[in-house]
């Protein structure tokens, strides 16, 4: 044992007991899907309860967890949760492939099955069809759901949310603020994150702002009510909020909840499951009968929200136990280049930074975002995500995927360049990054219909490379091949560039937007180190990183990235970008987390009626069988370089061949 271990055995050695999971209460066990068999796998079954455990506030491990010193204790000294899980197993567990993958859900709800089985949406575990075409199931995954976010609604029956219960620190107050975006001219309440300390106005302040840069407006005090301690209107009752407009209301919380709870409770669930066969009563771990199961690796898969989870996990240093060892082997944050504001006194996890457009005084969207350590040209501090990990020799590999979105809306480019925008970092070599060309964040459309511009992207579907790069990432973290390279725009080969460097082909009645969204930066206080926020609302900062984006061809598209089928072989213009519409007010400002499409035209005489530049289908590609034979060849080669699977390819040429 080397002397940095030496120390570190002793120093958790000085402690008399670990945090842990300390009882498991299983509500319901049971076939999954109808009792359907996947394959060589054979049938899964479903798991669901709630999970305990207790905190040693003491414990170096912990201490980092804001407010946990002064959060209310057991008879025994420790600090309790508890939460929801879910968990879908195979029948017989050794037959599975070893692999525990934890799927961060998004607010409660669970995401992967939508992502990689081609599921319908839906948070229902018990309806059949939420085994979509049985992907992971038929990979042999030990599938694990649990609760992370506290204050989430109580919810009963069918697809409930996912909660976890923290403590709180009664008694105790603080100025907060909350932002408000509606998309319609109908909202006449505002519903606020925290409980009131008290309904009266001197401690409250209401403005509104009618774009991200203006300057904001109070709204006198006789203009707007508290309708009890957890909303307020505006005056006369009935007065609906302007469309489009933000409004920031600051005002006076109580009993905030200890809210980074939700890292260690995610570590110390995952912990017990792979590492303990029961709990202190002796109720067997659910990942098999007795508590016996094949586990040797854990992955976990975070989207959007959910990545931004683990990105901040892994910051935190919440990917080791309190013995040193491993919580999860692998990540893969997708659709994030952010952290969460969790880990704070009154945090806001579901607020983000990232939604183009509002919300700019969050701190989710904070340095470092490289996972390697880099000087931060703002504080001239240095870190990185990997510091703390690699301090304990337990950094998990990453495989990283990104849509066009994150480099439009949440700056991703700081993942990949330093903090002057002047050159590209070399990552890990534990690291890879897949930038999605030309897509949205979501394959579904995120705002309702006419919010946006422009019809949404839903042309291009990254679900395919996703499926085939979790399957390489399993097999990277068991020691088998490594995965494909990383593929991502660079500063370097001039394929990521300021957006004032783009020339966007002449559309009629297309805007483009005037930047991407500025990653403006803020003083929260002398405290915001410990996660409390002192100045508020937050002063901005004059500072700003520089913001880059994918260069563009003479069609709009991207020039970089993995370029996925609908994108090497394009039937449109798609973007990770669009911009909001008169009706949902603030015309011409980022539109949440959609995109656009853009079709060409059918033929040269339809372009040239529209005078698109752009040339038409037919003077691209002759005719359909020559569009879809581009496209099964654009999809093998896919195959063929690590980021396809063959039972993709034709699913994708289908799908594809219907934009003809």
């Amino acid at each position: 044992m080397n002397g940095r271990w030496f120390v570190l055995a002793l120093l958790l050695l000085s402690f008399s007991s670990f945090s842990e999971v300390t009882k498991i209460q299983i509500l319901s066990h049971g076939p999954y899907a109808g009792g359907k068999a996947f394959g060589a796998i054979g049938p899964y079954v479903r798991v669901v309860g709630r999970f305990h455990g207790e905190l040693d506030a003491t414990n170096p491990a912990n201490r980092g967890i804001a407010d946990i010193r002064i959060a209310p204790r057991n008879k025994r000294g420790k600090v309790e949760y508890s939460g929801d899980f879910e968990i879908l197993r195979p029948a017989d567990p050794f037959k599975g492939n070893g692999t525990l993958l934890y799927d961060v859900n998004n607010r409660g709800d669970k995401m992967i099955l939508q992502q990689l089985n081609d599921a319908p949406p839906g948070n229902a575990l018990e309806r059949p069809e939420s085994a979509g075409d049985g992907f992971l199931m038929r990979h042999g995954f030990t599938l694990v759901w649990s609760g992370w976010t506290a204050g989430l609604p109580r919810s009963q029956g069918a697809g409930h949310l996912l909660r976890l219960d923290v403590p709180r620190v009664l008694g105790l107050e603080q100025p907060v603020w909350d932002e408000f975006l509606f998309d319609d001219a109908n909202q006449t309440e505002a519903p606020l994150s925290f409980s009131a300390a008290t309904l009266g106005k001197g401690a409250a302040r209401l403005t509104v702002r009618e774009r991200n840069d203006a300057l904001p407006v109070a709204i006198a005090a006789t203009g707007w009510d508290f309708l009890d301690d957890g909303a307020i209107r505006l005056s006369p009752p009935g007065t609906p909020f302007k469309s489009g407009a933000l409004y920031q209301f600051s005002y006076r919380a109580r009993n905030p909840p200890v809210a980074g709870i939700g890292y260690a409770a995610t570590r110390d669930w995952v912990s017990f499951l792979r590492y303990q066969q029961q709990d202190r009563e002796g109720t067997p771990n659910p990942l098999g009968p007795g508590g016996r199961h094949n586990i040797t690796a854990a992955l976990a898969h975070g989207s959007s929200q959910g990545g931004g989870f683990l990105r901040g996990m892994l910051h935190g240093g919440f990917n080791e136990t309190e013995d040193l060892r491993a919580v999860f082997d692998g990540i893969n944050p997708h659709n994030a280049s952010a952290r969460l504001f969790l880990n704070f006194r009154f945090a806001q996890p579901n607020r983000v930074h990232g939604m183009g457009y509002g919300f700019l005084g969050y701190p989710d969207a904070a340095f470092p975002y490289a996972y390697e350590k880099l000087r931060d040209p703002k504080s001239r501090g240095e870190d990185g995500l990997f510091e703390r990990c690699r301090a304990r020799d337990v950094c998990p590999k990453i495989v990283q995927t990104v849509s066009s979105t994150e480099y439009w809306q949440g700056a991703h480019s700081l993942n990949t360049a330093d903090g002057a925008g002047e050159k590209d970092i070399a990552l890990p070599e534990n690291v890879r990054i897949y930038h999605f060309a030309g897509t949205q964040h979501a394959l579904q459309p995120t705002m309702r219909k006419g919010a946006c511009a422009a019809p949404p992207n839903v042309a291009v579907d990254a679900r395919p490379a996703l499926r085939a790069l979790l399957l390489a990432l399993d097999r990277w973290v068991k020691g088998g091949a490594l995965p494909p390279a990383s593929v991502y725009p660079r500063i370097a080969d001039g394929t990521l560039v300021r957006a004032a460097a783009q020339k966007w082909p002449q559309l009629a009645g297309v805007v483009v937007p005037r930047s991407p969204n500025p990653l403006a930066q803020f003083d929260y206080g002398a405290r915001f180190g410990e996660g409390i926020i002192d100045t508020v609302p937050p002063a901005l900062h004059q500072f700003r990183y520089p913001v880059l984006v994918p260069a563009i061809d003479s069609d709009g598209n991207e020039r970089a990235g993995l370029r996925l089928p609908e994108r090497a072989v394009p039937s449109a213009t798609t973007t990770g970008w669009s911009l909001r519409s008169a009706e949902a007010g603030a015309a011409g400002e980022l539109c949440y987390l959609d995109g656009m499409a853009l079709p060409f035209a059918r033929n040269a005489a339809e372009r040239e009626a529209a005078k698109d530049p752009r040339p038409s289908m037919a003077e691209r590609y002759q005719d359909r069988a020559g569009f879809v034979a581009r496209i099964r060849t654009a999809a093998q080669e896919l195959q063929r370089r690590g980021y396809y699977l063959e039972e993709d390819v034709e699913k994708t040429v289908n799908r594809a061949a219907r934009a003809w």
